[in-house]
């Protein structure tokens, strides 16, 4: 039997559409707020109201405050117009709950192309929704916790300077800036003066503190964008610094050795009595580095003729 010789009654057109597991509306094209004038028992069930508390009902009548107007307008387009389409809209069910409903509604014209009904077949997609929306809030976690694991690769957990590991992978950077500029690329290599007695005479979280003060200072005073701060290892920090002349790297050195004057942290075992800093410092144009391990040798033995020189204070390095 082929199609075209089934007879197509209305008990033919119920039974058809009641086999249907997504809901089914039939809606008055028109009539004033497209009244529904038939529903499916998927629909029924989907909705929570009865086929006789539907009928009669505008078509929209499930439609909830919490649908996206964008969506709205589609669909009050489509029935204005005569038209179809396909949207997602937030509903409310009879006992009051909310759920996603897909909706695709289809215009039924006749010979002349005038809309005579519209049919709406509606799906419960709640579920997805839900799922998409744990999905999408596991992948911002997944995110969040990616940058906080880069942010501890990157990072120092006691000062937040930079880690020395970070701090080696800067040199192409750095030295690319200097480079495409033309200019000096600078590192200071720096470290506490009798920083093993003050741990003894004061404790280590007494030294921590210590750590922490010294890196806000590095901070306060290396705070130009070429500035590149991190700590080397216990007592021992390291900058790089792009553009800045032997005599500007020298009053920034200096500026420091201030600035911790200023904070006169107590350090009975000083001769300074308050704690001071030692810096070694190398400064050249980029073409007279080959290496980072030449800067960091350079610097370090600065850093070496600073300790030696009576500590609390600033050497540039000077190729022998």
């Amino acid at each position: 039997m082929l199609f075209r010789d089934i007879e197509i009654t209305e008990g033919f057109i119920d039974k058809m559409l009641s086999s249907l597991s997504d809901g089914v509306c039939i809606l008055s094209a028109q009539e004033p707020k497209h009244p529904i004038i038939y529903v499916n028992p998927a629909f029924e069930s989907m909705s929570g109201f009865s086929q006789e508390e539907i009928l009669t009902k505008p078509g929209l009548f499930l439609n909830h405050v919490d649908s996206k107007t964008s969506e709205l307008e589609v669909l009050y387009a489509a029935l204005l117009k005569g038209e179809n389409c396909h949207v997602v809209l937030r509903n409310e069910r009879h006992n009051g709950e909310l759920f996603w409903n897909e909706t695709t509604l289809s215009a039924i014209k006749d010979k002349n192309g005038k809309t005579l009904y519209f049919i709406s077949i509606q799906k419960d997609i709640s579920d997805d929704i839900h799922l998409q929306k744990t999905i999408s809030d596991q992948i911002i976690a997944l995110e969040s916790a990616k940058e906080r694991l880069e942010g501890l690769a990157q990072t120092d957990s006691l000062t937040g300077l930079f880690n020395k590991r970070y701090f080696n992978a800067q040199y192409p950077t750095q030295y690319s800036i200097a480079k495409r500029n033309n200019d000096n690329l600078s590192v200071f290599m720096l470290d506490v003066d009798f920083f093993k007695q003050y741990n003894d005479h004061y404790g280590h979280l007494a030294g921590d503190y210590c750590l922490k003060e010294i890196s806000s200072a590095l901070k306060n005073v290396f705070k130009r964008t070429s500035d590149f701060v991190a700590r080397f290892g216990g007592d021992e920090f390291v900058v790089y610094s792009v553009g800045l002349s032997k005599d500007q790297a020298l009053v920034s050195a200096n500026n420091l050795l201030e600035y911790m004057k200023d904070l006169k942290i107590s350090h009975e075992k000083s001769d300074m009595n308050y704690v001071t800093l030692s810096i070694g410092i190398t400064c050249a144009n980029w073409d007279k580095f080959s290496t980072p391990t030449e800067l960091l040798e350079q610097a370090d033995s600065a850093l070496y003729h600073a300790k030696n020189g009576g500590r609390n204070k600033t050497v540039m390095y000077k190729p022998s």
